[in-house]
């Protein structure tokens, strides 16, 4: 059964709780074809209960566009996530959420 993963009211806090308990975050807009990805390492060399939630920031684009959101997650400690080739694909782990 898939552990649930819900976002408040507040989510730059919720993604900044999220990456503190070790999960992965993207947050993208394919409108402006772009797409970062958050944890608290560059790299992995393999996933092991990590989570990963992808963020659809269509509503509004410029909290990626103007960098305002990844520069508080930085400013967290969090660093861009550079394996993007090693990423969660248990359909358990993987969330998804609009903005």
């Amino acid at each position: 059964m898939k552990s649930v993963i819900k976002p408040t009211n507040n989510c730059l806090r919720d993604i900044i709780t999220w990456l503190q308990n070790g999960h992965i975050v993207s947050l993208y807009s394919y409108s402006i074809n772009k797409q970062l990805y958050f944890f608290s390492k560059e790299t992995l060399q393999e996933i092991g209960d990590e989570y990963i939630i992808y963020i659809d920031l269509q509503k509004d684009v410029s909290l990626l566009n103007d960098g305002e959101w990844p520069w508080y997650i930085k400013n967290e400690g969090f660093v861009e996530y550079k394996s993007t080739d090693i990423l969660p694909v248990n359909e358990n782990n993987i969330y998804n959420y609009k903005l």
